[in-house]
């Protein structure tokens, strides 16, 4: 029998690898103690919460949550190593990278007592997952499938199919389809924090809206309706990676620590000028 895991990363590792440098490492920052950690750290070793996805069933903490998000993300590695490896993806790989960045959206900690409320007052069926006895003879009661909804592990199911959600309907993926591109930049390398998506506002768990989300230290995925799919200058690449150090709950990753260090410099100026408002609109209108 396989052990329990305990580590439950909420950024995958194999995303956060994409991140690190030639020895598989990061440097990280903390931004509640307002420092660079003394030493770089690999993937294992960041962005997760022992026990995180350890949930009662029948009486005992089961991990079968964490189970279902490595199954996931062994399929999501393989798809964004071929698409980082060519610089090129199918229609296929491209529904499969819009489902990493919702996926991921819904599973950090910034987000938990969101998608707590949220999935709370919406029926598993709903959401694509019907209730159904083993015995087929035997008839389910609604008082059952009721208290089988307030249970945790359902819940926690619940907020998996959230990110399901938006490439269940194929009207909602082909809008999302016709405004999605990756763009490619190596000049300085790319940030990833714990809440690495960047997203306009959006209240539909159903759709997503305008959104970037990075994919590797030089690669990023970009959706903006009705867009040329176009960057504007470079000046995306440094919005972008300060809306990353500013969306950041607690950690924020970078493979440089100069460019990490150049990065806490430039929040710190605009905290200091009252200009964190602008970081949002500055990075989405360098799309074109």
């Amino acid at each position: 029998m396989k052990e329990q895991s305990k580590r439950h990363h909420y950024i995958p590792k194999f995303l956060s690898k994409n991140f690190s440098d030639e020895n598989n490492m990061l440097w990280v920052y903390n931004k509640e103690s307002k420092r660079i950690i003394s030493k770089m750290q690999s993937p294992k070793a960041i962005f997760f919460e022992d026990g995180r996805n350890l949930f009662d069933i029948n009486g005992n903490k089961g991990d079968n949550i964490e189970r279902m998000y490595e199954e996931v993300d062994t399929l999501l590695s393989k798809t964004l190593t071929k698409i980082l490896k060519s610089q090129q993806m199918s229609g296929r790989e491209l529904t499969w990278m819009i489902y990493l960045a919702n996926l991921t959206k819904w599973r950090v900690p910034k987000v938990d007592d969101i998608a707590k409320n949220l999935v709370k007052d919406i029926p598993i069926e709903q959401l694509g997952l019907a209730i159904r006895p083993i015995d087929s003879s035997k008839e389910i009661t609604q008082e059952v499938i009721n208290n089988l909804n307030k249970k945790e592990i359902i819940q926690e199911t619940k907020r998996i199919l959230l990110s399901i959600q938006p490439i269940s309907n194929e009207e909602i993926l082909d809008e999302i389809h016709k405004n999605c591109f990756i763009t490619f930049y190596d000049k300085f390398p790319s940030l990833i924090g714990d809440c690495p998506i960047i997203e306009e506002d959006n209240a539909n768990y159903k759709t997503m809206g305008n959104f970037i989300f990075p994919l590797s230290d030089s690669a990023t995925l970009v959706c903006k309706k009705d867009a040329k799919k176009e960057i504007k200058s470079e000046l995306f690449y440094i919005w972008k990676d300060l809306n990353i150090f500013h969306l950041s709950q607690k950690y924020v990753a970078c493979k440089s620590r100069d460019q990490l260090e150049k990065m806490e410099k430039l929040y710190k100026i605009m905290v200091e000028k009252g200009d964190l408002h602008f970081l949002q609109k500055a990075v989405f209108d360098q799309i074109v």
